[in-house]
């Protein structure tokens, strides 16, 4: 009985859903911080005390300590880019608990009127609030993320209230499954009468695991379970749709090699985006992720760069720290 999570990796696959891409929300699965960044993307089972994995899955605040604190800065593409800052803090009787804020800037736009001429410019942004604690229960940890997503494009805005159910499993001290039930909710209000937002549900299930006498920690994480299709319309000719195709898409791979605690490289692939995003004649690199950890005295600074497109990527910068250090210092 001890293995039967196990088995809860191949059984998702079996679930049906729609096809990607068909929700409002997609804010809600913008990649948060550089190390899942590197990691492919997702990363729900690794829970060593980084605080920026609750994003991924609230089940990890178990290993958190109080006073965890990190920030990360995307500049996406063009003008839009993506802030993610979180905070572990105590409380009573509830114990260590995370505060996160995930904000998208869209940039800015001319506005114009039915005729074409300029009449101003307007912005648009998401936000995404997240609040997560964790349970342990022997082996097992539990845990739940409350979240409010924001999205406004001039005058209109859209809310919606969600939530992400987590669990982490330690088979061995090495060794840990996971699986997040994530984006479940409703929207409260939408853009307009006319519109009908969605939310991106979906279930993950992914593990952890680092060989005993390697200097590498691998992480496989399965996505889109709810989807029974994942392969687009737009997907150009020539690209494979078989059977092996199709269930690639749904699995992340990432590799951390630990050369020490204070230096590590990272590397991960995501055949979904590669498949999607490359380009009829080459690939360009679209699916591949490197990254670097860097351990200067209280911080842990993170670089990552994620190829999305022959024509590049973009690049993630994560610093992580822990408050309660420097009062040890002062």
């Amino acid at each position: 009985m001890r293995y039967l999570p196990i088995i809860g990796l191949f059984i998702p696959f079996l679930l049906s859903g729609q096809v990607g891409g068909s929700n409002g929300y997609q804010m809600a699965n913008v990649v948060t911080n550089a190390r899942t960044a590197a990691l492919a993307g997702t990363s729900i089972s690794i829970n060593d005390g980084d605080i920026s994995q609750f994003f991924e899955n609230p089940a990890i605040l178990d290993s958190v300590k109080k006073g965890s604190i990190f920030f990360t800065i995307n500049p996406y593409f063009a003008d839009v880019s993506s802030y993610t800052g979180a905070y572990a803090f105590e409380m009573k009787k509830l114990g260590v608990v995370a505060i996160g804020l995930n904000y998208l800037n869209f940039g800015s736009f001319d506005a114009t009127d039915a005729t074409g001429n300029l009449t101003g410019t307007f912005n648009a942004n998401d936000y995404v609030l997240s609040l997560g604690k964790a349970h342990r229960l022997g082996p097992v940890v539990l845990g739940i993320n409350l979240k409010l997503a924001h999205s406004s494009i001039e005058n209109f805005s859209s809310t919606s209230v969600i939530g992400d159910i987590g669990g982490t499993f330690d088979v061995s001290k090495n060794w840990t499954l996971g699986m997040v039930f994530s984006n479940i909710g409703g929207v409260v209000s939408n853009y307009n009468e006319l519109t009908k937002e969605t939310i991106p549900f979906d279930v993950k299930v992914g593990t952890s695991f680092k060989p005993e006498y390697m200097p590498l920690k691998f992480t496989i994480t399965t996505l889109n379970l709810v989807n029974r299709n994942v392969v687009n319309e737009s997907d150009g000719q020539g690209r494979s749709n078989n059977q092996v195709d199709k269930v690639m898409r749904r699995v992340n791979f990432g590799v951390e090699l630990l050369l020490s605690k204070n230096f590590q490289v990272l590397f991960g692939y995501n055949h979904k985006r590669k498949q999607e995003l490359k380009l009829d004649e080459i690939g360009g690199g679209a699916g591949f992720s490197y990254g670097l950890m860097l351990g200067i005295k209280q911080f842990s600074v993170r670089f990552s760069r994620a190829t999305y497109h022959a024509a590049g990527g973009t690049s993630f910068i994560s610093v992580q720290t822990n408050l309660n250090d420097f009062k040890k210092i002062l």
